[in-house]
């Protein structure tokens, strides 16, 4: 009696067993944990959107107004397009360097040169996000304030749709010679958009107020660029008339055209 006990537990134990490992297989092979396209409960729409901007595309909710031009690669504002920066939260990229965003509620769309990169938000140039949110730009009268506008589609297209937010006309991007070798050497090892697409000047600040407003050039292997003056050597020299445009911001809320400084 007392071994039919003993057996009847270890038949008892073992069913339980089974059936824990039958129900495990179950939810594992559950149709939601399998495909990709099934809902899945996130804590958070920010879950999603991380996952998905390893592909390109995706969505955003957290798309704010950036009143102040900079570039954390060296990019010159005096030779882009200031109006159309994206400052994302992720690392700049030698290849996924132009973004386009659509407005999901309006249909309006922009394309962006992603040259920077913000602390917590994804933040664009305050006239684009002006003109996603009303269609119009960011100037007095036809500005807003506020936060984020909802939800934003983004897609990462060739860079070469970027070339006309370059404004001298020649499709590459310009760089400061002294101090974006960094980010260029990196894309010069590998064969990437900005790689082959850049153009490197005597200019000493991103805001192009010191310096020589020159091209310089890079022998292949080298690790400093040579222009017509010594590389760097304007740190004392002002730019009072930039050959493209002077560095303007729009600033916020007040929608005001100010000078760039810092």
């Amino acid at each position: 009696m007392f071994h039919k006990a003993i057996f009847l537990s270890v038949a008892f134990l073992a069913a339980f067993g089974f059936a824990q490992e039958l129900s495990t297989s179950i939810v594992k092979a559950s149709p939601s944990s399998l495909d990709p396209h099934s809902p899945i409960s996130t804590p958070s729409a920010h879950v999603n959107v991380d996952k998905r901007q390893a592909s390109g595309t995706g969505s955003l909710y957290d798309v704010t107004p950036h009143p102040f031009f900079s570039s954390s690669i060296g990019v010159l504002g005096c030779k882009i397009n200031t109006n159309r920066v994206a400052y994302w939260k992720e690392e700049v990229d030698c290849d996924n360097i132009c973004v386009k965003l659509t407005n999901t509620t309006n249909g309006r769309t922009v394309t962006l040169l992603r040259i920077d990169h913000s602390g917590g938000a994804h933040d664009i140039s305050y006239d684009a996000w002006n003109y996603l949110a009303t269609g119009n730009p960011a100037a007095p009268g036809t500005a807003i304030a506020g936060g984020a506008m909802g939800k934003l589609d983004y897609q990462y297209i060739p860079a070469d749709n970027s070339k006309s937010l370059i404004m001298d006309g020649s499709g590459k991007l310009p760089l400061q010679g002294a101090n974006s070798m960094n980010f260029l050497s990196s894309c010069l090892s590998r064969n990437t958009w900005v790689g082959k697409n850049y153009q490197l000047w005597n200019i000493n600040d991103s805001l192009c107020h010191k310096g020589y407003d020159e091209k310089c050039t890079l022998a292949p292997g080298a690790n400093q660029a040579t222009c017509p003056h010594a590389l760097g050597s304007g740190v004392n020299v002002e730019i009072t008339n930039p050959t493209d445009h002077k560095v303007m911001n729009i600033e916020y809320p007040t929608e005001k055209p100010i000078p760039a400084v810092g």
